[in-house]
């Protein structure tokens, strides 16, 4: 493990188990906002940063990673396109029934029969499955808790979904022939953010383009290092070296920049690492997405049941049963639908054949 770790071609990686580790931190994170009852109430472990917000970083820079390397193998939009949406919207989309007609029911304070014919509820699915409005505020539920909510996550889904589109736009316009093409997607939105910051008009701008910078510049980076993967290699002493980094850039504007480029650091060392007698982790059910969309939903019915809950009882009680839907989510929806990317490209052609040829030879060059 002390050797330098090479980026492999395949899928020899541990990017399974630790998109279930980023998981499992947000929930960690989000246990002690419903927990503790206030919003503001998740322990910051690396200066200003939470757990939720590193997590989800990690999320959004393995994803520019692996998203990019999938656009670039698949060479095809429609059959890239096919991949990214059966990944997203068949799991959502149950969820979103699940909240609707299962959580709702029993966490309403209205009579059932004003819940389902309420227009919150009658808006739900257009509103979560476009990612207009995801945050889910059902007719009368959990109204002993702190928050209402039932989709406190899915936020970040929109921002994961629009970052699909942007990949397939950059491929279909040409610009990833060359890698400093790919690395402009990580230089320009760090760039807009330490301007943005430096210039004082940050706190100005809308939160959505805030949104969009902070998740650019890690999805970008995660797709920066696969265009430079063949140069690049990782130590675990260049860990510590990087959050050093980081750390001597704390009062500075490109803070947030050092510190996604000390995550990534990790996360490519920890995927590649090789280490065999972790080895039967690989081989782990992919259930990161389904933890992270049903944990909030199920800490708010454990809470609502259970108000007197010390924080960490509450995670206790909550980690195995959202795993388990997780798992249910994966086997019985998921997975299923992942079977049919094939024919799903298809039907996104609109009857048009596939294109015939693609040279990826002629990606990612010098």
């Amino acid at each position: 493990m002390l050797n330098a770790v090479k980026i492999r071609d395949g899928h020899d990686n541990f990017f399974t188990p630790l998109r279930l580790l980023f998981a499992i931190l947000v929930v960690i994170g989000h246990t002690s906002i419903i927990g503790l009852r206030d919003p503001q109430a998740e322990p910051h472990v690396f200066f200003h940063y939470n757990f939720s917000y590193l997590a989800v970083n990690l999320f959004f820079i393995a994803s520019g990673f692996l998203v990019t390397k999938s656009m670039l193998y698949r060479g095809d939009v429609s059959e890239y396109g096919s991949a990214r949406i059966l990944r997203i919207y068949p799991a959502l989309i149950v969820l979103t029934l699940f909240a609707m007609f299962i959580v709702g029911p029993l966490s309403t304070s209205l009579p059932l029969k004003e819940y389902f014919t309420h227009i919150d509820f009658l808006k739900q699915p257009l509103a979560v499955l476009s990612f207009i409005d995801t945050d889910m505020f059902l007719p009368g539920i959990f109204e002993s808790n702190a928050e209402q909510m039932a989709g406190g996550p899915l936020w970040t889904l929109r921002y994961e979904f629009l970052a699909y589109i942007g990949t397939a736009i950059i491929f279909s316009l040409g610009l990833m022939k060359k890698k400093w093409m790919v690395l402009a997607q990580f230089i320009l939105p760090s760039m807009a953010w330490v301007a943005a910051h430096a210039l004082g008009f940050y706190d100005h701008i809308p939160a959505t383009l805030q949104a969009l910078l902070r998740f650019g510049i890690a999805y970008g980076l995660g797709a920066a290092i696969f265009a430079y993967r063949d140069r690049l290699s990782f130590h675990a002493l260049g860990i510590p070296a990087m959050f050093l980094l980081a750390v001597v850039t704390s009062k500075i504007q490109i803070f947030e920049v050092t510190t996604n480029m000390a995550l990534a650091y990790f996360v490519m060392w920890a995927a590649y690492v090789k280490a065999p007698k972790l080895d039967f982790l690989k081989n782990l059910s992919d259930v990161s997405y389904g933890v992270y969309i049903y944990h909030w939903l199920v800490l708010q019915m454990v809470f609502m049941w259970f108000p007197n809950l010390s924080v960490l009882a509450l995670f206790a009680i909550t980690l195995p049963i959202t795993y388990a839907l997780a798992t249910l989510s994966w086997h019985f929806v998921e997975k299923p639908m992942l079977t049919k990317k094939k024919s799903f490209s298809s039907f996104l052609r609109f009857g048009r054949k596939a294109p015939r040829h693609y040279d990826a030879s002629a990606m990612l060059l010098d």
